[in-house]
Formats: C-alpha cells, structure tokens, sequence
C-alpha cells in the first residue's frame, strides 16, 4: 500500500511536468518558424532596407550616366543670437549627389554633417541670415563645409527644405 501511494504521488508530479514538456515541444518550434518569418520579411522588404529612406532618384540619363539623387539630412533646430536675444531656427536640408553609390558614405557620416552644419549655424547672428544675399551666403558656405567633410564624395548642391526663423 505505502508503495502505491509513492507511485501514484510520482505520477501527480510528473503529470504537470509532461504537460509542460508536450506545450514546450510545441510552442518552441512555432515561435522559431515565427520569429524565423519576420526575419525574412523584414530582410526583403525594400522599405525597411538600410537605404529605403530619405533618398530620392530624380533624372537618370543611360547614354551619359548623369543621376541626380536626393538625400534628405534630419531636421536641425538651434537657436540664433541677435541684438534683443535668441531667436528659434528650424533648418532641414537635402543634399543633391551624382552617384547612388555616395549615399552609403553619406548615411556613415551623417552625423558629422549634422555638427559641421550645427557648428556653423550656432555661430551665425540674426542680421547675417536677412534678406536673399544671406541666404544665398549661407547656402554657399554651407555647401563648401559639407564639402570639405564629406569628402571623397561631391555634393553637388543642397537645397532648403525648410528654413523657419522665429522671432
């Protein structure tokens, strides 16, 4: 009798544990052909690829071999000094590139655009952005820097996608 009760005690406690086991035996492989699954979706989905976003290919010329792309840089904020105080800037560029290849160089170095660009703005007073002339000094001065920092890569121009300075 002390012997059946053992056995039947046993067989109580391992019969949870089996549950377990069947459910894991299971579960593991679904959630492996799951996970599995959203890795190869994500993998081949072109919008989720590393150079799915912020670049656009415009004009395109087979007999010369001309592209012109366009990558958009992130949108920077700073404040610019002026005689009654600082005012907001909110600046968002897009650089125009020759070659579809010169965007992989762009995307390492994107955040020494940023501060190159951060690092002369920050400097700039409110009287040297006014009117075309210091926007057009801007631009130009900016493009040079970029240059001068991306550099093997040619950015050929960049352009304002948004240039908001609030007083």
């Amino acid at each position: 009798m002390i012997e059946d009760a053992d056995i039947e005690e046993d067989e109580a406690i391992e019969r949870p544990n089996q549950r377990r086991r069947k459910l894991m035996l299971f579960l593991l492989p679904l959630l492996i052909v799951i996970g599995i699954s959203v890795g190869i979706y994500f993998a081949l989905n072109k919008s989720y690829s590393s150079l799915g976003d912020g670049y656009k290919i415009i004009q395109y010329n087979k007999d010369s071999e001309e592209m012109t792309v366009f990558f958009d840089l992130p949108e920077i904020k700073t404040s610019v000094k002026s005689n009654d105080g600082l005012h907001d800037l909110k600046i968002k560029i897009t650089l125009e590139l020759s070659n579809i290849e010169d965007l992989k160089v762009i995307e390492v170095i994107i955040s020494k655009l940023n501060d190159v660009i951060l690092g002369h703005v920050i400097e700039l007073r409110l009287n040297e952005l006014e009117g075309t002339e210091g926007l057009y000094w801007l631009k130009e001065e900016l493009l040079y820097r970029l240059n001068l920092a991306a550099s093997p890569v040619k950015i050929k121009d960049l352009n304002f996608s948004v240039f908001e300075l609030q007083r």
